[in-house]
């Protein structure tokens, strides 16, 4: 009888299935998460043209030496600020980790934290629009254009944007 009792009993199971559901919410989320980390990476690398990349794009506007150094001081100012935001992220990361290997999530925390990191990202994309509001006022029209239309079709490899002169040689 008591062989009975305990396999009839719907407390085991119902254990189980909330511990499997549990098990897999978390998986579920911490994939997304770790998705979204690589997508945060990428986006703070691609937001701003820096380095090399704002250099040929400002080759193929025919920028003044003046324009140039303007565009990169204030590129230069919002890559630190954006910096920052980048250290308190990977914190915010760690944290979410801290909190979803936990016995028990707790989801107030969770949401606290994700409307923390939605909130830096609005004030990342406002500091990078900001940025290239202010270069637009340091080239004109048809400089900005030859810079749109490079950047138009979103991230491409390095070796796709060539001088001007490069390709006109090579056809």
């Amino acid at each position: 009888m008591k062989a009975d009792a305990v396999s009839s009993s719907p407390r085991p199971v119902r254990m189980f299935l909330l511990a499997l559901g549990v098990a897999l919410a978390s998986g579920v989320a911490l994939a997304a998460w770790s998705a979204t980390a690589d997508l945060a990476q990428q986006r703070a690398d691609t937001v701003l043209p820096r380095g090399p990349l704002l250099d040929r794009l400002l080759d193929q506007a025919q920028a003044s030496p003046t324009q140039r150094a303007q565009a990169h001081q204030i590129f230069d100012a919002a890559d630190s600020d954006l910096c920052e935001n980048r250290v308190a992220e990977r914190a915010d990361r760690g944290q979410m980790a801290q909190l979803f290997s936990q016995a028990t999530v707790d989801a107030a925390a969770v949401e606290a934290l994700r409307s923390r990191i939605e909130r830096r990202h609005d004030l990342e994309s406002r500091r990078a629009t900001q940025a290239l509001i202010d270069v637009s006022l340091v080239l004109n029209a048809a400089q900005r254009q030859v810079i749109a239309s490079q950047l138009a079709d979103g991230p491409r490899p390095f070796a796709a944007l060539r001088h001007p002169q490069t390709a006109s040689a090579a056809d």
